[in-house]
């Protein structure tokens, strides 16, 4: 049986290739989401995820209270050309949609090797902070991050995370003055971690979430969400 996350996947590949097609044009709006999820046989939840993760390409735009809007079949340049000046702010709320969706999916399909490699930048992470040595620790989280984006297996994702990255390379200034945030993104990553090694794609997408809303605020970094988050520890 699918998970959220794959059938996420597939909802978000068969809207951009309908688009590509001609099915929707630029200025066009989809279908109401009840429409869309009958079409695509799939229920609103992976959908919604899909939707999220083609706004945050730029490939869909929405408009509360109107609808959802095509902007472009291209994403790597429209997403890609819109980054180098984006916000810390911008960076971040693009992290927060594409992560979370990006690591359910690793979760499902990581190799024994790809988990190696993921273990060894954890490692590397907990050995630099050891050391007290915080830019090669900030190097290893950013690594980590990195193999995540690559192992999805989407080039798509892979180029606007790389560019993502470059726009907020201030951040890795103040990462380097806080090394007690470092510690605390350590625990996260193996956190994540764990969650990958067991296969479950709900529990990594939400892991990975919390560690991006977590990482805005040790950066001084607003993140907007769609919806309130709740705390970590389930208390309102």
């Amino acid at each position: 049986m699918f998970t959220s996350s794959k059938l996420g996947d597939v909802a978000a590949r068969s809207i951009l290739d309908a688009i590509k097609q001609g099915l929707w044009q630029p200025g066009d709006m989809l279908p109401s989401q009840r429409d869309l999820a009958d079409q695509l046989g799939i229920s609103r939840p992976p959908l919604r995820e899909a939707v999220s993760v083609l706004v945050a390409l730029g490939v869909l735009r929405s408009h509360p209270g109107k609808g959802v809007f095509v902007v472009s079949a291209e994403p790597p340049a429209a997403a890609v050309a819109a980054v180098p000046t984006a916000r810390p702010e911008d960076v971040f709320q693009l992290r927060l949609a594409l992560e979370p969706f990006v690591v359910g999916l690793v979760a499902q399909s990581i190799s024994a090797d790809e988990m190696m490699q993921l273990r060894l930048s954890v490692l590397d992470m907990r050995e630099a902070l050891d050391a007290d040595d915080l830019k090669a620790a900030v190097e290893a989280d950013i690594q980590f991050h990195r193999q995540l984006i690559g192992f999805s297996r989407n080039p798509v994702f892979k180029q606007v995370m790389e560019q993502a990255t470059e726009a907020i390379g201030h951040a890795r200034d103040i990462m380097l003055e806080r090394p007690q945030g470092m510690r605390e993104a350590l625990a996260e990553h193996e956190a994540i971690l764990r969650a990958i090694k067991a296969h479950d794609s709900a529990a990594a997408s939400a892991t990975m979430q919390q560690h991006i809303l977590n990482a805005g605020e040790r950066l001084d970094v607003r993140i907007r969400t769609a919806t309130p988050v709740p705390p970590a520890d389930g208390t309102s």
